[in-house]
């Protein structure tokens, strides 16, 4: 049995908690958090007309992230989301708003039908957007249980634009205290959060894109 006082244990638990909130948050309240993304989002690639953007396909308790990447998609933005494969690996596939999308990733996740590309089009990414269930203010970030993220980010610097932001998109609410996220060794910290009221810097400073 998993000790109750481990930071896996401690994972567990804020993790079922938060999904419970959000389960209950209401429509009006998640259709108010759009408008604050997509004008956000907007804000932080007004600097980058030039490069692409590195997103997800939220589900539906998530932020609501698809009229963000739609608005900048029509601002001439490529748009970029993960496809899980084995090994917790992500790759990578291109998005538009009429794209053919399949449910049956990981969790349910939407993937695009279509050619699968690596790390590479991280080069011409100028905002990764990074799911998460949670974030604290000194950069510890609760993803989802499966690695994939944590990866993928410490092998970023790699392939990253050196104009590359790496933002956790989360709910205002979901903004925690220093210290509140527990983290393991495997996990990487995060520089700067995206809320529908707007960007948070954080304390973590390390790795591309953090800033």
């Amino acid at each position: 049995m998993t000790d109750p006082g481990t930071p896996a244990e401690a994972k567990a638990r804020l993790r079922r908690e938060l999904r419970a909130t959000r389960t209950r948050r209401a429509r009006a309240a998640r259709e108010h958090a759009a408008v604050g993304f997509e004008r956000h989002l907007a804000e932080l690639l007004a600097g980058s007309p030039h490069l692409d953007v590195a997103a997800y396909l939220p589900m539906p308790t998530e932020p609501p992230l698809e009229p963000a990447l739609a608005a900048a998609h029509r601002r001439g933005h490529r748009i970029w989301v993960p496809v899980c494969e084995p090994g917790r690996r992500l790759t990578w596939a291109h998005w538009t708003p009429d794209a053919l999308v399949r449910t049956g990733g990981l969790g349910g996740l939407r993937e695009p039908v279509g050619a699968r590309h690596g790390a590479e089009v991280m080069r011409s990414v100028g905002v990764l957007l990074v799911p998460a269930l949670a974030v604290a203010h000194d950069g510890g970030r609760l993803g989802f249980g499966g690695g994939y993220y944590d990866r993928f980010l410490a092998q970023l610097p790699r392939t990253a634009h050196p104009e590359l932001r790496t933002a956790v998109c989360v709910f205002a609410d979901e903004l925690l205290p220093a210290g509140a996220v527990p983290t393991e060794p495997l996990d990487a910290p995060v520089g700067l959060a995206l809320t529908e009221d707007g960007p948070v810097h954080l304390g973590a400073r390390t790795g591309a894109g953090t800033r």
